[in-house]
Order: structure tokens, then sequence, then C-alpha cells
């Protein structure tokens, strides 16, 4: 009987990457990302005082890029990283998941073949290397986002050596709004987090809150210092910005931003601001503008939290179903199939999609307390997650997949569910407004 393409993933042999087909696609990145980039490395350890013993590198992850960049600060050490599930069911990666060796994990919901296939790695064929991006998913707003409920835990079950690598500039090459990259500089710093004594002593809790501490980084506060510029060819730097930005901070109106060209502006107000290519943002007129595009980002987080506060809060919208396909695989740089459509609505109760799958009538709920957030995988038109173990992407009829994630998270949070934002984010913080032309 045929497998099913699911059925292929999962078992799969988890076998330790062999070091000359790893080091075969280290020169390949190098070739095509290393000198684009500018990548500088800064290293507090040598990688090869670690060559005999198990290793789990933790990264923060602000693009698609970042498997290459944890490569570079690795030296030669073979890795096997661990990459979310369904990309396995995408053509273009099927080749390279397979001699990559590449662990699937499903995001966001618990996983045990994932820690067999680390276990495989660390534990029974020995002093392997495996890398995992704690946060879950790329950045949206180009600021680390807090790790996944049960890494602390993860990390203290297998009790090796824990690096860290730390990415900036990753989030301004690859911008989660576009698909188009805009090279210029990266600099990746390589540390060790934990060594198997520290873990043995600290909680959980200790070990997850670490985590986050040490791999937090902004990458336009960042670039605010440095000034590095990011090259798109065509100068359209704020092109899809609305994606993520779709709030404005003058009118409060949402869904009537629009980013085009080198200016988002609001359709409703005018209120705008032009984007260049430093990423500055610099206010048209007397535009209310905040300091950076991730200050803007968190306000937005912030107006969602008092929104979703209220107990009839809802939101829904027609939206377009895409599925894994049963046998094959997805191409032409799509995530899913397209299998329906209907009506996505959130409550307090949870998310529900009411349409059609294959031509037939269709509901499904996916409970608060099982949906910490939803997936933006490339860019902000659409967005994914799990019901029952089964792939579900949406794809809203507006450019509100953000705004789609905020309320899943921050309505997740506001009923006292398990995966909080970080301890030090403040949900009364007032906005910060732009005072001057450029940042100095």
């Amino acid at each position: 009987m045929k497998k099913t393409t699911d059925q292929v993933v999962k078992n799969a042999k988890i076998k330790k990457v062999n070091p000359f087909v790893f080091s075969v696609l280290n020169r390949i990145a190098r070739m095509v990302y290393y000198r684009p980039c500018k990548v500088q490395i800064s290293r507090s350890v040598n990688p090869d005082d670690y060559k005999d013993k198990p290793v789990i590198i933790v990264a923060n992850h602000s693009s698609r890029f970042d498997y290459a960049f944890v490569g570079f600060a690795m030296k030669r050490r073979p890795i096997n990283f661990v990459a979310a599930e369904n990309e396995f069911h995408r053509s273009k990666f099927k080749f390279i998941f397979k001699i990559g060796r590449v662990i699937p994990k499903r995001n966001f919901v618990p996983d045990t073949k994932t820690i067999r296939g680390m276990s495989q790695i660390l534990r029974r064929q020995k002093n392997g290397c495996v890398a995992i991006f704690p946060c879950g998913m790329s950045t949206a707003s180009g600021a680390q986002q807090p790790s996944m409920i049960g890494t602390g835990k993860m990390l203290k079950h297998f009790g090796v050596h824990v690096l860290g690598v730390r990415i900036h500039g990753g989030y301004l090459v690859c911008p989660k709004f576009d698909v188009k990259e805009r090279f210029g500089n990266v600099e990746i710093e390589l540390f060790e987090l934990f060594n198997p004594e520290q873990l043995h002593v600290l909680s959980a809790d200790e070990v997850q809150q670490q985590v986050d501490a040490a791999l937090f980084c902004d990458d336009y506060d960042w670039n605010a210092m440095h000034q590095y510029s990011y090259n798109r060819k065509d100068g359209k730097y704020a092109q899809n910005l609305e994606q993520i930005l779709y709030k404005c901070p003058k009118c409060g109106t949402e869904m009537h931003m629009e980013g085009e060209n080198k200016t988002i502006r609001c359709v409703q107000c005018g209120n705008g601001a032009t984007l260049d290519d430093k990423y500055n943002l610099v206010p048209i007129g007397n535009g209310k503008i905040p300091e950076t595009p991730r200050e803007w980002f968190d306000w937005q987080r912030r107006e969602m939290r008092k929104t979703v506060s209220d107990p009839e809060f809802e939101m829904e919208e027609h939206v377009r179903l895409g599925l894994l396909p049963k046998y094959g695989y997805v191409r032409h740089n799509k995530v899913s199939v397209a299998a329906g459509e209907g009506v996505l609505r959130l409550d307090k109760e949870g998310l529900t999609y009411t349409g059609t799958r294959h031509g037939e009538a269709w509901t499904v709920t996916i409970p608060r307390e099982s949906l910490p957030t939803v997936c933006l995988p490339v860019d902000g038109s659409y967005f994914y997650t799990y019901a029952s173990g089964e792939f579900l992407c949406f794809t809203p009829d507006t450019p509100s997949s953000m705004r789609w994630a905020l309320a899943v998270e921050e309505i997740y949070r506001v009923n006292g569910d398990k995966w909080g934002n970080f301890t030090w984010f403040d949900y009364d913080a007032p906005l910060k407004l732009k005072k001057n032309p450029l940042r100095n």
C-alpha cells in the first residue's frame, strides 16, 4: 500500500548528517549568502572544543537564512537542524532536508517524535549536534519572540552543552513583510549558554528565562546605531509593510494602511512615513509615527490586548483554506494546496472555521488553550495552525494575518494560559513617537 507523504515524513530514519554532505551544503551557503550579507562572526568559544561532546545550539530566528548563519558560526561542525514539519511537504525542500537529515517539528504543539529524533542524534549516535530555534518561527516584528512552552524542560531533559547563536541584521535582509531580499550587514555571535552542571542546578523556568534573555535582539534598534544599508534593487523598502503594520497610530483605524514603494500611509487620514534603506522611519509632514517599526508593532500588540480583554470580543473574516496533499508535495513556492473557503471566527473559546473542504461543508474548532499563536511562515499574507494534528492554512481576504496572530496570542494570554510574553514586556508602556527626521 502506498504511503502518504505524512507517513513518509514521520517514518524517516533520523541519523547524524554526513560530515561531507554538511561541508558541501555549508560551502554552497557561503557562496550564496556570506559575501552578500557581509557576514561578521564573533565567537567567545571555539566550536572545536566541543567536537567530541553532544551539543544543542539555540538561536534567535530572524530570517529564512538563519540555518546558514548558524552553520557559519559553528565552522565545520555538522549540524542536524530542527525545522517546521509542514516544510517537509514542500517539493523545494524535499532533497535538501533528506540529505541534511533535518528533524521535523510541528510548531507550537507537543511533538514527541521531535524529542525522539533529537535523542537519536545526541545520545544513541553519540556526540551529535542539534540546532533549534526556540521561538518556533522567524520573527514578524524584527525582534526575537519568547521561547516556546517547554524549552527549559527540554534542555534540562538532555542535559548537554548548550551553545547560543545571536544573529543581528538577519531580519533586515529578509523582513517578514517582503519576500524579496535586501542584502546588507549581518553580525553573528557564538557563546556558551549552559553546561551540563548548570542545567542540572537550574529549574526549567530559570533555563527558559535565561534562553529568552540571551537570544533577545531587536534588529531595528541594532541598526539605528550602525546605520547599515540594505539594498532592495528597486528601492521599494516599504512594499507590503501594511502586512505587519496594519493600524494607524494617529486615527486608530485598522486595515487602512498601505505600504507601497518607500512609503507607508493611512488612506483614512493621510498619516504616513517613508522607510529608507537603513530602515529609518521618516514622518511625512506632521505624521504621528513611532520611532521604529518594532515600536509600532509592539504598540499594536498593546492595543490588541485591550481589545481582546473585552469578554464579548469576537473577530471574523472570509478566508481561503489550504491543506497539505495526502500524496505528493506542495509545489511552486506555496505552502499548501487550495481546499475550500469559508469564515474564520475567533473569540475567547477559540478559533473556528466554518466553510467548505474539498467541496463539502466542514467546521472545525481549535480550543483557545491549544492555540498559543499561529504561524506566518514566509510573509504576512497568510498563516497556519494545527487542529487535531492536521495542518490548516488560512489566507484572509484582507492583509490581516498579523492582526489575527496578535489577537490569537493576546486572547490566549489574557485568559491565563501558559505561553506568556517576556517578563520585561510592559503592556502599559506609552507609544514612543519619532522626534527627529533621522535617529542619531
